[in-house]
């Protein structure tokens, strides 16, 4: 008795997945860095001098975003203080090593402040008005942007390596 046998294999396109995940990744990243300036800066910390909010316009910047300003509240105009404190920030890609992530780095001692402390007129680093901040302290800004990127990226999925697959012959 004679046969013959037809034998197929599946090759796997490692290139093209990668590409994929690379172009995925990088997007989801953008998205969830403006999830996270969205809830972290909009949603928590107020123009006053305009430094706090400069801090975060490099990231912004690297993300496809402006930190608008809105109303400035005091006599000097601290924008150029702020961009100056915001240095180190912006979108990190490292594909190679599978790894996708943004950075933000502030060095204004103000905004390091009110993050983490109730501020008080007259208590170091002074409150600039007897009527206080516009919001209050601390901020929590920190938290309130990961709860954000983390929700964005509850909905994110890897590409389907199904798609990336063929059946050739042995």
């Amino acid at each position: 008795m004679k046969f013959k046998a037809k034998f197929r294999a599946l090759d796997f396109n490692l290139k093209g997945y990668k590409t994929q995940l690379n172009g995925d990744m990088t997007d989801w990243l953008k998205q969830s860095g403006r999830e996270w300036l969205s809830a972290a800066v909009l949603g928590v910390i107020p123009t006053w001098s305009k430094a706090s909010r400069a801090t975060f316009q490099k990231l912004a910047g690297e993300l496809g975003m402006a930190i608008p300003y809105g109303p400035q509240l005091s006599i000097k105009d601290r924008e150029s203080l702020g961009l100056a404190a915001g240095s180190g920030s912006g979108l990190k890609l490292n594909p190679g090593k599978s790894r996708w992530h943004f950075r933000y780095h502030s060095t204004l001692r103000y905004l390091a402040y009110n993050e983490y402390n109730r501020v008080v007129y007259g208590q170091a680093p002074n409150v600039f008005s007897r009527s206080g901040l516009t919001n209050s302290t601390p901020y929590h800004f920190q938290e309130r942007g990961l709860a954000a990127f983390e929700m964005f990226t509850q909905f994110t999925k890897l590409p389907d390596p199904r798609k990336f697959m063929k059946a050739v012959k042995v």
